[in-house]
């Protein structure tokens, strides 16, 4: 039958508790007893009926009262927790970031080995785009080869609608049309800095497919903006300021 230590923990408490009020009431209904106390004049005498029993009563107030203070110091030894403890359950709870993963735990004889995960970083808000990010170069020989193609099949290349290749002044469109998700395809996030979603990622993936480029986009977000590089900040500013500026345009 296993054991319920919760139960166990709150009944100590509240029998130790118990113990020391029902001690010292006791104690002190003994001596009222064997006891009593006499005024004459501004002095206080006290006679005692019993006077053995009487100082077992007392005996036993200060033991109950010892107990009770002896007690509350355990509980409060075991109740606050130590700056190492409250380092380890921030560390472990998931509501904080932790890399600990609850409910999960390795059979009977086996270990469970911990992946290793990089630190974070202080600057929480720095832009981190993928390792396998196309490069940012991009050669003069393929914005002619784009600007080319862009001509008659411009509806076909549009990055939303079109089902056709895109071209290098579909990614300036795609911009102008949607900075909201050229925001969240360049940096891979949602505009809150969440990860992207799987059905988001399916789409942009078809758009890879197509020849959505980011470092094309990256390079036409640069041009627009005016940017010698992506600033680092959230990307909900990001696409603030990226929304102004396509609103300046629209409307000059």
């Amino acid at each position: 039958m296993p054991v319920n230590y919760l139960n166990l923990y709150v009944f100590a408490i509240f029998g130790g508790l118990a113990a020391t009020v029902g001690g010292i009431m006791v104690c002190y209904s003994g001596m009222s007893e064997t006891s009593y106390l006499v005024y004459r004049g501004m002095e206080i005498t006290t006679y005692y009926l019993d006077k053995n029993r009487h100082d077992l009563y007392v005996n036993g107030m200060v033991y109950s009262i010892t107990f009770g203070i002896a007690f509350l110091l355990l509980l409060a030894v075991i109740v606050i927790p130590s700056p190492e403890q409250i380092q380890k359950r921030l560390a472990v709870s998931p509501f904080t970031g932790g890399n600990s993963t609850p409910g999960i735990t390795a059979p009977a004889g086996e270990t469970l080995v911990e992946e290793e995960t990089p630190a974070a970083d202080d600057e929480s808000l720095e832009i981190e785009l993928e390792p396998d990010v196309e490069s940012f170069e991009v050669d003069e020989e393929e914005e002619e080869e784009s600007a080319q193609s862009s001509g008659p099949e411009e509806e076909d290349s549009d990055v939303v609608y079109g089902t056709g290749r895109i071209t290098d002044q579909a990614h300036r469109s795609f911009i102008i049309s949607s900075p909201d998700s050229a925001v969240k395809f360049l940096l891979r996030k949602e505009l809150d800095g969440r990860p992207l979603k799987s059905s988001q990622d399916e789409i942009y993936n078809g758009w890879q497919e197509r020849g959505l480029s980011r470092g094309k986009l990256r390079k036409h977000f640069l041009k627009i903006m005016e940017w010698d590089n992506v600033p680092e900040l959230e990307v909900s500013e990001i696409y603030n300021q990226v929304k102004d500026k396509v609103y300046e345009i629209s409307h000059s």
